[in-house]
Parts: C-alpha cells; structure tokens; sequence
C-alpha cells in the first residue's frame, strides 16, 4: 500500500467513524503510519490537517442535517462533537460565512461549496462494470445552468415541486442527475445540469419550470459507485481512461447518468449508492 492509499483509507475510516473520539494516534493505527510523519504526510495530499479533516467532514454531514432535516440545532452540534450550540455556531460560521440559523433558513450553496474544499486522493481501482440493456423511461426535469456549486439550490427546487405536485414521488419513483459536462472542463456559465425524477405520466406546466424529456432505451455500462459524491468522478475517469478502449465501446450519443439510490440528508456519506450509467453506441 502507498502513501496515498493509506491517507485515502484514514479517510474512509474517518467517515466511517465520524461519531468516535477520533485522535491521530488512533487513525495512524489503522494502516500502520508513524505518527511521527502523519501529519506531514496527510497535509501534503489533502491539503489540511487530519484532525481539520475530521472537522470538516462532521461539519459538512451538520449542513446537509440543517438543509434537508428538522432535528434542532443543538442535536446536530452534540452530533457533530461540539459541546454548545455557540461553539458550533463559531466553527460553523468561520467555515461557511453563516450562521448555522441563517444557513438552515437560505443556504448559500455556492460559497459552501467554495469554502468546503475536501480534497480525495485519487486511486486507481478495479472497479466492476456490467452493461444492461435499459427501456426508454419517462422523466421529469428542471435543468440548472451556471456554476456546479449552486446545483443543489435546483434541486432543492425540484424537491419542493415534487412535494407539491406528487407526479414523481421520492420513495416510489428514480432520481437522477444528468451532466452535460465535466464541470472541471466548461466555463461556470456553460456548466448545464439536469435534476430529474421518473414519472409515469406527462407534466404539466408549473411555475417551477420543470419539464418533460426521457431517458433513451439502449445498452448502458454501469458503475455501481459507493461513498461521498465528490468522489465520483474517479469512477467516470476510468470508464472513459480504461474501460470503454479494453473492451472497444464507444460512449452513445447522451450525457453520463448519475442514479441516485438514497441521498445524503437520510443516510452517512459512506453509504451513498449511485449507479454511473453510460449509454454505449451500437
């Protein structure tokens, strides 16, 4: 094991153990690094401090809990390891510039997503890909375009339109999203994303600005993707770096599909399952 897989399995430790009392002598236990260069180390590829890297995390899971949760606030401070709600409101407030009351009231998703710079190493792996055979399916979207860190203030419009027509139920219905880009490689104003939900009959028009379109029938290379989401994009990067020439496919003609099995207000983020679907040409 290198040493960045070994930074990258003290990471996957710490989400999994978000709700311990974490120290370094603990965390360099599990893969056997001198804590004596730990911290250089860790630094060096993450960008931060173990233990700012463990603040971080729990401070991020406290935002998703505050947007889409209505456990009190002094519940999520305890949970997140502080020991007042004022000493959580500080750290909260020097990592998001709001206040956790003001950011549960109108999240500022954008400077969230500049200030929460988590940095993943990424390994390459084997990853299992099997191809399916997909039907057409009917969906429901409303697309956002502009910056990648306002997405979720779209989807947070579109789960507001599902609550209040009932067309794409949460629990019954797929949830998907769909990039028409990397956002890594298109300016912000180009960046297009679709938040989408299954239905089993036509939308109407809604002040929401959701609409009609449809998944294509076809074969698809699919990805079964575990953990956070910022990860994600090693998955695609070796679909595309390594997959697609080893077994001669080329990518059909429609953007990679994100299937979104659970979603991080209702479980950890080491337990999110997204399926990475890609439609192969014939």
């Amino acid at each position: 094991m290198n040493d960045a897989e070994k930074i990258q399995r003290v990471c996957e430790y710490i989400n999994l153990h978000l709700d311990d009392d974490l120290n370094v002598a603990q965390l360099c236990q599990q893969v056997y690094l001198s804590k004596f260069h730990v911290h250089r180390l860790f630094t060096a590829i993450t960008g931060m401090s173990m233990m700012a890297y463990v603040q971080q995390c729990r401070l991020k899971r406290a935002s998703y809990q505050l947007a889409f949760q209505r456990e009190s606030i002094i519940a999520i401070a305890l949970q997140a390891g502080f020991d007042s709600h004022e000493a959580f409101s500080r750290a909260f407030k020097r990592r998001f510039h709001q206040t956790p009351t003001a950011f549960r009231q109108q999240p500022d998703w954008s400077l969230w997503q500049t200030q929460l710079q988590m940095i993943h190493p990424i390994i390459e792996v084997n990853m299992n890909i099997e191809i399916q055979q997909r039907s057409a399916e009917n969906i429901a979207y409303l697309r956002h375009t502009g910056s990648p860190k306002r997405v979720l203030e779209t989807a947070t419009e579109f789960i507001a339109w599902r609550q209040s027509s009932g067309l794409s139920p949460i629990k019954t219905s797929h949830t998907y999203g769909i990039p028409h880009a990397d956002p890594e490689q298109v300016p912000e104003e180009a960046f297009v994303f679709d938040i989408a939900g299954s239905v089993t009959e036509p939308v109407p028009a809604n002040d929401f600005g959701v609409l009609n379109g449809q998944l294509p029938a076809g074969r698809y290379a699919v990805i079964h993707h575990e953990g956070s989401h910022d990860t994600i994009n090693n998955s695609i990067y070796h679909l595309f770096r390594t997959w697609l020439p080893e077994q001669q496919e080329q990518a059909g003609d429609f953007p990679i599909v994100f299937h979104y099995h659970n979603f991080i207000h209702d479980v950890a983020e080491h337990e999110l399952r997204t399926d990475v679907l890609l439609l192969l040409r014939d």
